[in-house]
């Protein structure tokens, strides 16, 4: 069989690339299960993700260095190893890129390929582990079944939340930078009454006007509402500022977005006072189309 190149085997392994997501604004919907659990919010899905090769051996591995907790590796625990996961990817771990989520996925799908689950367990068990781990609420349901930008309409898991997808262009970038580290537990125990109360706010305010325009307005203020923005941010991006078409920060990640003619001037300019820039596009739903297809067409 012949696979794309983005998803194709590798004897007795697999590659494929599971995308990243930056969430805009949000807010925590706790239910009585972790199937359940989740958050309404809006983020952009984007590529390149993360790329997975499996291969003899055993472990966990980003960018050659063990994982040594989280998702991806509790994943990989609960089902017994049995094969080396290698993940390679242009961000940082414990940024605001959702890796624990992209990660957990692609673990969770390793197994699916393998025959030890469907698809759709495959990206249950990313969310649920996610959850128990606390490294995220909505990440894995926007990836699973987002494209660009993404509206989340009901909270848990792939199965149960549901998401509305929002045709924006694909002559756009998202230029980033980090800012820092900053866990998800941490984010959700210091800024909980302002995220409740702000993510509530924006969430029903996005919902009058679903655009991009409008979501970059206001997770500039929601970002800002939770004091992830300072002096030194706003320095840093006002010489570039009539470039882009709106910005704002994911936990410690700076997130710009523009047309594709401005990124090499917006990227140049944010170099000079951040050590790394990196581009991304707005994702797609191939990689998942790809996982399902290799299920469906392998013999049982």
């Amino acid at each position: 069989m012949r696979h794309k190149a983005r998803y194709r085997s590798r004897g007795d392994g697999f590659e494929f690339e599971v995308p990243l997501h930056l969430t805009g604004f949000f807010y925590p919907v706790y239910r009585e299960s972790w199937e359940l659990t989740g958050s309404l919010g809006a983020g952009l899905v984007i590529r390149p993700g993360l790329k997975c090769v499996v291969s003899e051996g055993e472990g966990v591995w980003f960018n050659s260095e063990p994982i040594s907790w989280g998702p991806a590796l509790e994943i990989y625990n609960e089902m017994g190893g049995g094969s080396s996961v290698h993940l390679s990817g242009n961000c940082l771990p414990g940024a605001g890129y959702a890796f624990s989520a992209a990660s957990g996925l692609a673990v969770a799908a390793c197994y699916a390929l393998a025959g030890k689950m469907s698809a759709g367990e495959a990206a249950m068990k990313a969310h649920v582990s996610e959850v128990r781990c606390k490294t995220g609420l909505g990440d894995v349901l926007a990836i699973w079944d987002g494209v660009g930008l993404v509206l989340r309409k009901r909270p848990g898991g792939p199965g149960v939340g549901e998401v509305e997808n929002i045709r924006i262009s694909d002559k756009i970038a998202i230029v980033t930078s980090e800012l820092g580290r900053l866990s998800t537990e941490s984010l959700l125990t210091t800024h909980h009454e302002k995220i409740m109360e702000a993510g509530e706010r924006s969430y029903r305010e996005f919902l009058k006007n679903p655009s991009l325009a409008n979501f970059l307005e206001i997770s500039n203020r929601f970002s800002k509402e939770l004091g992830l923005v300072d002096r030194s941010v706003e320095e840093i991006v006002r010489p570039v500022s009539p470039r882009l078409l709106g910005w704002y920060v994911k936990k410690r990640v700076l997130v710009m977005v523009v047309e594709e003619a401005e990124i090499e001037e917006v990227a140049v300019n944010i170099g000079a006072s951040l050590p790394i820039v990196r581009v991304f596009k707005p994702g797609e739903v191939e990689w998942r189309r790809y996982l399902e297809t290799i299920l469906d067409t392998s013999p049982s």
